[in-house]
């Protein structure tokens, strides 16, 4: 007889890096980890980094906690011995093979390793990488004559060549892999320079940059102990714009345009963790002594230290996240240009640990993803004045509670026949007097449990304002609510149906009215019999999941764009319309759709950090 383990529960899902080791075989002098890079305990390092990857990952398990993604980060991860990077890569496949279905039903195809290298020991490791089908990310230098300055060995010597000769294996590998390269103000004094060797080794090394992508250096303390007066100087504002059109100018129309358009910029756009809301409710780095820090950027710095996985829970361990990001935002305040950005929804004022570093309540790439939206404008669209206003709201409500703002202007009043008496006509009164629109507009008879947390809905024309959500791909959404609410106008429950509307936040035109109204996405019905009972609120209760409808539909959600998803029952639904045709004071108050509402940005797959 065959035992089947229960399958575990997962009520949330991460981003988990994990650094088995800080040591690192290179001095780049532009380096965020500073000293930790040469003083990491190596030989420690490899003697419990397998132990704590697994340790962690089940102890996430039995907390409830997915880790979607496990991406191997250093310091420099070849450091430690093949035969500890083997068992890493072998317990990571297989992380992804025993949860493949609940990583698939959120939207992720990860099947493989995926890790972070400088590329000084591929050719010695490219068969190991190739037998478990490592996804590679490789770190260079570009103009490459700053790669032979700035990417030196320990002792100074430079290494060109055998980079050069490592990307041409990499050119060859069959699996998985992507470059990138940090860039500083001193790499950008040449930027023809910079765009040759992106054709030099396009063409002549053979590796598709298409798969490029790149990054701008920020002031680290750390760095600044360790280097001195050798440290680099990030990048002006003007220096990051006069690249970006300079490579806009040089590739567009090539067979490069879509890495330009797609990858290479792609850390400053919103679907990178640096544009997160809150990182730390998502984006986690694991150490092999057991620390967690927010990622690579904040690695060695306190403010970024969430905890450890042997010494606190899990439970602990991410509320301190959510908490310390949010602290470290409310430090350094709201910026006022950031207040009143219409991209703010898309922005959420940069990287925290940028911010931390730099002293600055904005993002240090700020002015560059201005033009990258500008570019974008379909994708990246711009907030209007009064949706900007909502959600500046929104954003300080969660993120900065101690400012407060000036409330956006309600909506003008809507003007009533003038035989209208508020005694008798008013909306609220025609509901009193209604069991029908009392269940229809019943606040609160809709609970969605989204991710860890109970969102009450409400009637969008009731409620004094808009509560807008973020709902990242596959994320638990549950609908429940009163089993009684079938029976509302309806003798036969059997016969009534759960009844769902998408809408989209872009403009459409018809009817005879010539109103412009949201745009409908899709419509959705479950039959009464085939509902749940709630498994949070009890038999009295139906339950429906609704994260396989919600993401079926993922190709229909824009960024920046707001979605709206309503929910009442069939029946109710047809006594609205019906209530519309025999009372016009009814009508003219209830001309948009009164069902409760859920009001949220959606969230694709997260792009690797």
């Amino acid at each position: 007889m065959t035992t089947q383990l229960a399958r575990p529960v997962f009520t949330r899902n991460i981003h988990l890096l994990y650094s088995p080791t800080l040591a690192c075989n290179l001095g780049c002098r532009y380096c965020y980890l500073g000293d930790q890079t040469r003083t990491a305990p190596l030989k420690n390092d490899a003697a419990r980094a397998v132990a704590t990857l697994r340790h962690a990952l089940d102890k996430l398990r039995d907390a409830g906690v997915l880790a979607f993604n496990v991406s191997l980060h250093g310091g420099e991860v070849t450091t430690l011995p093949p035969a500890v990077l083997e068992e890493l890569f072998s317990i990571v496949s297989g992380h992804y093979l025993e949860n493949f279905d609940e990583i698939s039903a959120l939207g992720h195809k990860k099947n493989a390793p995926h890790i972070k290298t400088n590329l000084f020991k591929f050719a010695s490791l490219q068969n190991l990488f190739n037998r478990h089908k490592v996804s590679v990310s490789a770190s260079i230098d570009l103009p490459l004559s700053m790669h032979a300055r700035y990417r030196v060995k320990r002792n100074g010597e430079d290494w060109l060549e055998r980079t050069l000769d490592n990307i041409r294996l990499l050119a060859r590998y069959p699996h998985g892999k992507k470059i990138s390269a940090t860039v500083c103000s001193e790499h950008l004094e040449d930027i023809p320079a910079f765009i040759k060797d992106i054709w030099f080794i396009h063409r002549e090394l053979g590796f598709d940059m298409n798969n490029f992508n790149l990054m701008f250096a920020f002031a680290s303390e750390l760095n600044d102990v360790d280097q001195g007066p050798n440290t680099l100087t990030p990048a002006t504002t003007a220096q990051q714009l006069q690249l970006y059109e300079t490579l806009k100018a040089e590739f567009t129309g090539t067979e490069l345009e879509d890495g330009l358009r797609r990858n290479w910029f792609d850390e400053f756009k919103p679907t990178y963790c640096t544009n997160a809301f809150n990182c730390g409710e998502r984006f986690y780095l694991l150490q092999s002594d057991g620390a967690v820090y927010s990622c690579v950027r904040g690695q060695g710095i306190e403010e970024f230290r969430y905890g450890n996985v042997f010494n606190d829970s899990i439970e602990d361990i991410l509320a301190n996240g959510a908490r310390k990001i949010r602290q470290v935002h409310q430090a350094h305040g709201l910026d006022k240009a950031c207040g009143s950005c219409g991209h703010l929804s898309q922005c959420h004022t940069g990287c925290p640990v940028v911010k931390h570093q730099s002293k600055s309540g904005r993002s240090y790439t700020c002015d560059l993803q201005k033009a990258i939206y500008s570019d974008n404008p379909r994708s990246y669209p711009a907030d209007g004045e009064d949706r900007q206003k909502e959600y500046l709201h929104y954003y300080a409500s969660r993120t900065h509670p101690a400012l407060s703002f000036e409330k956006p202007a309600p909506a003008p009043a809507v003007r009533l026949p003038n035989d209208f008496s508020p005694d008798k006509h008013a909306l609220q009164t025609l509901i009193d007097a209604d069991p029908v629109l009392q269940a229809l507009y019943g606040d609160k008879v809709f609970v969605l449990e989204l991710g860890d947390e109970l969102v009450e809905l409400g009637s969008p024309i009731l409620k004094p304002h808009a509560t807008w959500h973020t709902l990242a791909q596959g994320e638990k959404l549950v609908v429940h609510f009163p089993r009684s609410l079938m029976s509302v106008h309806c003798d036969e429950p059997v016969r009534n149906t759960l009844y769902l509307q998408m809408l989209r936040d872009t403009p459409v035109v018809y009817g005879d009215e010539r109103r412009t109204k949201q745009a409908h996405l899709f419509t959705y019905q479950v039959y009464s019999d085939c509902l749940q009972p709630s498994e949070r609120f009890g038999p009295d209760y139906f339950m429906a999941d609704l994260r396989g409808i919600v993401s079926l539909h993922g190709a229909l959600y824009q960024r920046g764009v707001l979605n709206n998803l309503f929910f009442t029952t069939s029946y109710l639904r047809e006594y609205h319309y019906q209530k519309q045709k025999n009372n016009a004071f009814y009508h003219i108050q209830a001309v948009n759709l009164p069902f409760p509402n859920f009001e949220f940005f959606h969230l694709p797959e997260s792009t690797e950090p």
